[in-house]
């Protein structure tokens, strides 16, 4: 019940409803990205899909672990994610705050511009 009265004087429905479009614009943005197939989400909860061949939608070899490959280029990157396969999970804090979500996009395309050449050697 402590939990809930927090959640209602601070309007952390409110607050995760503003901060939603920011984070799933961000993330979609990133579908241009050569590893990304598509980004989708509801609040602040989402999965990026990673692709081997995106016009073909030809997922990577199991053996390339992609999502443990950009996981841990998150990690250097300073931002903690789940790789659910070769899907990378995102699950701030439901007070993060735009300026902390656009350093985390920021970040997150950082270790995918890290990945890329891991995952698709010239």
């Amino acid at each position: 019940m402590a939990t809930l009265k927090i959640y209602e004087e601070r309007d952390i429905v409110g607050h995760v409803r503003a901060m939603e479009p920011i984070m799933q614009g961000g993330l979609k943005a990133l579908e241009d990205h050569p590893l990304v197939g598509n980004a989708r989400g509801v609040g602040l909860i989402a999965g990026v899909e990673l692709m081997a061949d995106k016009a073909s939608r030809t997922p990577f070899e199991p053996a390339a672990k992609a999502g443990f490959v950009v996981q841990d280029e998150c990690q250097k990157a300073g931002i903690i994610v789940r790789a659910i396969g070769d899907r990378i999970a995102f699950t701030p804090p439901l007070v993060i705050t735009r300026p902390e979500i656009e350093e985390m996009l920021a970040r997150f395309k950082t270790a995918l511009d890290a990945a890329t050449p891991r995952l698709m050697p010239a």
